[in-house]
């Protein structure tokens, strides 16, 4: 501001001084747009990250409920029931997630669960789940 003989007057601001302030307001509001985009990007990164995880425990627990829905008599052969399971596990809402799965076998080789190996948002995921009741071999043999 201009000053004359020590009074001041209502000359207003000079061109550079308001060029200076003009300045300093765009790069506070430069550096403000950069750090709000940046949040934004984490926040959409956590929430990908919480979603995934938040399937992969959906997929979890179903597969290991239905796991735990297969009753194998133990006369009975158990490949009919493992493949009806498994068929029924594709359809399932779960389905299009799946990558594999296989049976798993004990070491007398009789299947005791199955392992599932599926996908959710490119990220890859493997679970192993027991039948709840499984072919009992003859102690005899």
């Amino acid at each position: 501001m201009k000053r004359k003989h020590g009074l001041q007057t209502d000359a207003g601001f000079t061109l550079m001084e308001v060029l200076l302030s003009v300045a300093i307001i765009l790069i506070l509001g430069s550096l403000l747009v950069v750090a709000s985009n940046t949040a934004m990007q984490g926040v959409s990164q956590s929430f990908k990250a919480v979603s995934t995880a938040a399937a992969f425990t959906r997929i979890d627990q179903h597969i290991r409920a239905s796991a735990n829905n297969v009753h194998i008599p133990y006369w009975a052969n158990p490949t009919p029931y493992i493949e009806a399971f498994t068929a029924e596990l594709y359809r399932s809402k779960i389905g299009n997630y799946i990558k594999s799965a296989r049976v798993v076998f004990d070491r007398n080789k009789v299947p005791c669960g199955i392992e599932v190996i599926y996908t959710v948002n490119s990220r890859e995921m493997r679970t192993v789940a027991l039948f709840s009741s499984v072919v009992i071999m003859d102690m005899a043999q």
